[in-house]
């Protein structure tokens, strides 16, 4: 992914394009607010209450932060990444609406090493990141531990392990229809062999994952049952992000509606079954009185 520009703001609210950004959803409104705004529209569903106390953990540039901070909630997001709390900082400081929406604070530092008193928060959010931590139970607990009694964790979490030959099949044939059309972006075209060109994808899919030891789905959902009142299990598109990050359509407008068609040809297949979902959602609440002694 190519860097940043100095001046990008992560605003959902007030996007605008940035050609400069490759490979990723940033670099047009319609393909930012088709991911990164399904996310937000995801956890909205579940945000329940007023001038709720909440915590974003690996909160990234912000843009989750700064909407629900917009919503009257007091935000604070955590990111390990002193770059990412830049932009983040950048974006919540040039917010036309700061002086009508909630208080939002970012602070850089890990969270399995941060301290802060618990029983804190209403609202405890992990987007994208528990996959990412070495020991997701311990991060459950602790977010167990920082939510007050009745408070609720959501967790948007990427399930790497169960992508499976039917999805890659389904990312074949899309990105070779948008390869014929000199509209994907790759250094090397697939195959008309589909079935080595499937098994390329699933190697290509699953080897950051070993590099960088992401959690299994079962890693993740396990501590969060062993510690929360589960509320809601849902699965959700999110191969689509990979397509949209390397398809590049000429005009605009058709760009947004190939877009737009890919995004809910995945609904679609999630929603029947057609192939295994890789993104869930988890909601789950600390009830009072409710404690897991192993």
């Amino acid at each position: 992914m190519s860097g940043f520009p100095d001046d990008f703001i992560a605003d959902l609210r007030w996007l605008k394009a940035w050609p400069s950004i490759l490979r990723s959803p940033w670099r047009q409104p319609y393909l930012a607010g088709l991911t990164f705004g399904e996310t937000l529209r995801l956890v909205n569903e579940f945000v329940t209450g007023q001038r709720l106390k909440i915590l974003d953990v690996g909160c990234g540039r912000g843009w989750l932060s700064l909407e629900l901070s917009r919503e009257g909630h007091y935000v604070l997001g955590l990111d390990s990444d002193p770059v990412m709390i830049e932009v983040a900082r950048r974006s919540m400081e040039s917010d036309p609406e700061k002086t009508e929406r909630g208080s939002l604070e970012h602070v850089v530092s890990d969270f399995s090493s941060w301290k802060h008193p618990v029983s804190t928060f209403d609202l405890i959010i992990f987007s994208r990141v528990l996959h990412h931590v070495p020991k997701p139970e311990s991060a459950v607990k602790q977010a167990h531990s920082l939510l007050r009694p009745g408070g609720r964790i959501i967790c948007v979490e990427h399930a790497y392990d169960q992508f499976d030959r039917r999805g890659a099949t389904w990312f074949y044939h899309v990105r070779r229809t948008l390869e014929h059309a000199g509209w994907y972006s790759s250094e090397k075209r697939l195959s008309e062999n589909a079935d080595a060109s499937i098994t390329e994808i699933m190697e290509e899919w699953f080897e950051p994952a070993r590099k960088e030891h992401f959690n299994r789905f079962d890693d993740m959902v396990k501590p969060l049952r062993k510690w929360f009142l589960e509320r809601s299990l849902s699965w959700e598109p999110y191969i689509y992000w990979d397509i949209l990050t390397d398809m590049y359509v000429p005009d605009a407008e058709a760009e947004n509606a190939v877009a737009r068609s890919v995004y809910a040809m995945e609904r679609a297949l999630v929603d029947t079954g057609a192939i295994s979902p890789v993104l869930f959602c988890f909601v789950g609440d600390k009830e009072a009185g409710w404690s897991r002694t192993s």
